[in-house]
């Protein structure tokens, strides 16, 4: 959701806590705001349905990691999940591959960012450290690059070690 999306709801929910319970203001106050609910909605789920689309066009076969979304909503990410509406994006992502006859492939998530995407080597680090370095290699990448080889690899050889995307 966008700031100024934010912004505005805040505005219209303090408004609406000014408001004494049950009074012709308070429930024209509720309803601006479920109206201002219903627009930021709507724009994120046609957002999902614009992206959706452009992806199921341009690739074959999508690959994303399988995350326990509920269980981020539930974190201290929870306001980033929840405004980009995860679980909804990857339900029409999928209906849409589906419809478009292409795959999409979950893979597992472990040990994707943790990983040299040139020889293994598995060392952990923080969040925070955004620049992958490997002591045993000394390859070099982005933290999300790394992880984003690591992914399509795993998506490549799946969990049994044998040719996922070929069966």
């Amino acid at each position: 959701m966008s700031q100024k999306a934010q912004n505005k709801l805040a505005r219209k929910q303090r408004e609406l806590s000014r408001k004494r319970k049950g009074s012709h203001r308070y429930l024209k106050a509720k309803e601006e705001l479920a109206r201002l609910h219903r627009k930021v909605a709507r724009q994120r789920l046609d957002f999902h349905h614009k992206v959706a689309r452009g992806l199921v066009n341009r690739y074959g076969t999508i690959v994303h990691e399988a995350l326990n979304v509920g269980g981020l909503a539930r974190s201290y990410v929870a306001k980033g999940v929840h405004d980009a509406g995860w679980a909804q994006f990857l339900r029409i992502l999928a209906y849409k591959a589906e419809e478009a006859g292409r795959r999409v492939v979950r893979v597992d998530p472990k040990y994707t960012s943790q990983d040299c995407p040139v020889c293994g080597h598995r060392e952990r680090r923080p969040l925070w450290v955004r620049e992958f370095t490997c002591p045993a290699c000394g390859a070099s990448l982005h933290r999300d690059v790394a992880a984003a080889r690591n992914i399509l690899a795993k998506a490549w050889t799946g969990p049994s070690g044998r040719d996922a995307l070929a069966s």
